[in-house]
C-alpha cells in the first residue's frame, strides 16, 4: 500500500489532474516531470487522465480519485478525449493555447499569500473550447500561455508562477461581459444539469460547433464570411448561432431560409449562401455526433431549393429534383419565365410576380406540377430553339448536319418544330455528376471553342459526351444550356480516333534536314524525291508525306549540308567553303534553288578529307 506524501495541497474545485500533481510537486519542491519519475508516475498519463495514473497519484496524495477524475480530460486514442460524460476531439479539449480566468487566479493567490503565484490552478472547464466567459466574475477567458511541447504546456505550476506577475499587474484583464444563454447553457451541461434547450438531446459539442458555425452564417450579413473573428470574438457566433437554435428545428429552418434570402445573390448556390455551416458539414464534420446536423442542412437544401441533376448537394451529385423555381422550369421548358410564370399560377402552383418571391425563389413541388408542365406546349422555331439552347446560329446548323437535335416535327406546309422541353432534358442528362466551374481555367472550355481547338466538328464533341466516353464534365455556373457544358481539350483530344499520318510532313523534313519549307517543297513538286499522299490526322485535309521509303530514296540520291557535315566530322560553315573550291555545286538542273543539298554521288566523287578520328571511321567502314 502507498504511504500518502506529508506535503499535499488539497485538490481544489474543478482543477484538472496536471494541473495538481504539478502543484504537489512544487509544494514538494522539485520539477513535474522529476516528481513524477521519482514517485513512479507518468507526467504524460496524467496529461492523458489514464485511470491507474490518477489512482497512484490519487494515493500520493491521499485523495478522492473519483474527485481527480470528475475534471480531467482522459484520452481514449485517435485524438479523441473523453470529458465530463461527453466525447471529444482534441480540437475541442487539448489547443495548444491554455486559457483561464486572471480574476480566479489572483483570487487563488490571495488565499495563499506565501508565494507570488500562490495556489493558481487550472479549471478543466477553462479547457473546452466553447467556455469564454467565467460565469463567476463575467471576465472572458483570456489566453495565459501558448506551449506546442505537451509536458511543458501541462506543466502549470511553473507556467502560473511565469504569467504571475502579470496577473497580479492586470496585464490580462479584459473588459467584462454579462452571461449570455449560450454561457449558462453550456455551464449546465457541464455541470450535468439538464435545461429545456431543443439542443440538449445531440451530443455536446457537436450542438456547440453547429451554434458556432450557424451564428457565423448569420454575422456573415454584417462581417464577411472571409474575415475571421478573432479569439476575443468566439463568443458572438456561440451566442447567435444559440440564440436561433435552442427554440428547435423549426426555427432553425427559418433561419436558413431568411440567410437564404439575405446572403449573396439569388443565383448563388447554398456554398456561397452559407459559407462554412456548408463546407464543414458538407466535407469535414463526417462524424455520427454531427449527422442530425448534417442531415437537417442537407434536407433543407433539397427542400428549398431547386436543384436538380448535374447539381451538387453536399459533396454528392443530385439524381432527383425536389423543386422547382419559375426559373428552373423555365429553363428545362425553353420559355421566357414571366409567360411561365403566368401559365403557373392559372393553377395555383406560383404566386404572381407582384405578390410572390424572384423567379429563382418562387418554388413549387416538381413532382406535382409535372403534368402541367407536361401539357404546356414546348415546340419552337430554330430561332427560339437557338436562344432557349444558349446557342449560336451557326453552331446549330453544324450540329443539325451531323444528325443533332432533330425536329418534333418536319415537313408539310409548316416550318420544322423542335421539343426545346426534350432537348433541355438531353442536355441535363449530359451533365448529370457534372463537376460545377466558375471559371473557364485548366483546360476547361465549352464545346464550340474545344472543337475549333482541335479542327473537328462539334457534333464529334457531342456524340462522345453522347456515347458517355468522357469522364470529366463540368457545368459552367454562369451559363444554361448547351453554353454550360464544359469539357477538358486534353481528354477530348485522347478520344478522337484519328489516323496516324503516313509519314513526315514536309514542314517537318525541311526542319530536320536543315532546309527551307519552300526548297523542300520544290524538291517534291518537280519530283526530285517521292512522296505520299494522305490525309492530315487531325485536319483530314489531303497533302504529301515523306514516308519511310520516300525518305530512303531521299538520302540514298542526296545530301545537305548539314548530312554532309556530321558525315565528314566538320562543322557546315568550314564546310561551304571546301565545296566550293572543290566545284561542287548545290543541286540545280533546272536553275531553280532547292536549298543547300547536294547529289550524294557527287559529293563523295569529291573525296572531301573527313576530320573524324581514324578509329571511328574504322568503326563505321566494319559496319558498312
Amino acid at each position: 500500500m502507498t504511504t500518502p506524501l506529508p506535503l499535499a495541497p488539497d485538490l481544489l474545485d474543478r482543477e484538472t489532474a496536471f494541473s495538481f500533481v504539478s502543484r504537489l510537486a512544487a509544494m514538494n519542491g522539485v520539477d513535474t516531470a522529476g516528481f513524477c519519475t521519482d514517485m513512479g508516475l507518468s507526467f504524460s498519463q496524467v496529461i492523458d487522465g489514464k485511470p491507474e495514473a490518477l489512482a497512484r497519484l490519487a494515493d500520493l496524495s491521499a485523495t478522492d480519485v473519483e474527485e481527480l477524475r470528475r475534471w480531467s480530460p482522459r484520452y481514449l486514442g485517435n485524438r479523441e478525449h473523453e470529458f465530463r460524460g461527453n466525447r471529444l476531439h482534441a480540437k475541442a479539449i487539448k489547443e495548444s493555447t491554455v486559457r483561464g480566468c486572471p480574476a480566479c487566479l489572483r483570487e487563488d493567490a490571495e488565499a495563499a499569500p506565501d508565494s507570488f503565484e500562490g495556489d493558481m490552478y487550472i479549471r478543466g472547464h477553462w479547457l473546452f473550447r466553447p467556455v469564454t466567459l467565467c460565469l463567476k466574475h463575467h471576465h472572458p477567458l483570456v489566453p495565459l500561455w501558448a506551449e506546442a511541447n505537451v509536458s511543458r504546456r501541462y506543466d502549470a505550476a511553473a507556467r502560473l508562477a511565469e504569467i504571475a506577475p502579470g496577473v497580479w499587474a492586470g496585464k490580462l484583464d479584459k473588459e467584462l461581459r454579462a452571461p449570455n444563454p449560450f454561457d449558462e447553457w453550456i455551464e449546465a451541461r457541464l455541470a450535468g444539469t439538464p435545461t429545456e434547450s431543443w439542443l440538449d438531446q445531440f451530443d455536446l459539442y457537436a450542438a456547440a460547433h453547429f451554434c458556432e458555425l450557424l451564428g457565423r452564417a448569420i454575422w456573415a450579413v454584417r462581417y464577411p464570411k472571409w474575415k475571421k473573428f478573432g479569439p476575443e470574438r468566439a463568443w458572438m457566433s456561440f451566442e447567435m448561432g444559440f440564440r436561433f437554435a435552442t427554440e428547435g428545428e423549426a426555427t432553425v429552418r427559418d433561419t436558413l431560409m431568411q440567410l437564404q434570402e439575405t446572403i449573396g445573390e439569388p443565383t448563388d448556390g447554398p456554398k456561397k449562401k452559407y459559407g462554412a455551416l456548408y463546407d464543414r458539414l458538407a466535407f469535414d464534420l463526417l462524424g455520427e455526433a454531427y449527422a442530425p446536423f448534417r442531415e437537417l442542412l442537407r434536407d433543407h437544401i433539397a427542400s428549398t431549393w431547386p436543384l436538380g441533376p448535374g447539381d451538387d448537394l453536399m459533396g454528392e451529385p443530385v439524381l432527383e429534383r425536389k423543386v422547382h423555381s419559375v426559373r428552373t422550369a423555365a429553363r428545362e421548358l425553353g420559355m421566357d419565365p414571366r409567360r411561365l410564370r403566368k401559365l403557373l399560377v392559372d393553377v395555383d402552383l406560383v404566386r404572381p410576380a407582384e405578390t410572390g418571391r424572384d423567379d429563382q425563389w418562387e418554388l413549387f413541388d416538381a413532382k406535382a406540377a409535372q403534368p402541367h408542365l407536361d401539357r404546356i406546349n414546348t415546340l419552337v422555331s430554330a430561332k427560339d430553339f437557338q436562344e432557349a439552347l444558349n446557342m449560336s446560329r451557326s453552331q446549330f446548323e453544324l450540329l443539325r448536319k451531323e444528325g443533332h437535335f432533330p425536329p418534333a416535327i418536319d415537313g408539310g406546309d409548316h416550318k420544322p418544330l423542335w421539343d426545346i422541353r426534350a432537348a433541355h432534358l438531353h442536355l441535363e442528362s449530359l451533365l448529370t455528376g457534372a463537376e460545377p466551374i466558375y471559371v473557364n481555367m485548366h483546360g476547361w472550355d465549352d464545346i464550340p471553342t474545344t472543337a475549333q481547338s482541335l479542327k473537328v466538328s462539334p457534333g464529334m464533341v457531342l456524340k462522345l459526351l453522347e456515347g458517355g466516353r468522357v469522364q470529366r464534365i463540368g457545368r459552367h455556373t454562369k451559363r444554361d444550356g448547351y453554353a454550360s457544358i464544359v469539357v477538358t481539350k486534353g481528354e477530348i483530344e485522347r478520344l478522337l480516333d484519328r489516323p496516324e499520318a503516313p509519314g513526315l510532313s514536309i514542314d517537318v523534313f525541311a526542319r530536320q534536314c536543315g532546309l527551307t519549307r519552300s526548297a523542300a517543297m520544290r524538291l517534291v513538286r518537280e519530283g526530285h524525291i517521292p512522296s505520299t499522299e494522305g490525309r492530315h490526322p487531325k485536319t483530314n485535309a489531303r497533302q504529301r508525306f515523306l514516308a519511310p521509303g520516300d525518305l530512303a530514296a531521299f538520302h540514298e540520291r542526296f545530301v545537305t549540308l548539314r548530312g554532309l557535315a556530321v558525315e565528314l566530322g566538320m562543322p557546315w560553315q568550314a564546310l561551304r567553303p571546301k565545296l566550293a573550291a572543290a566545284g561542287i555545286e548545290p543541286f540545280s538542273p533546272d536553275g531553280q534553288d532547292y536549298g543547300a543539298v547536294f547529289e550524294r554521288d557527287v559529293a563523295i566523287a569529291a573525296d572531301l578529307p573527313s576530320t573524324k578520328p581514324r578509329s571511328q571511321q574504322n568503326k563505321e567502314k566494319d559496319g558498312e
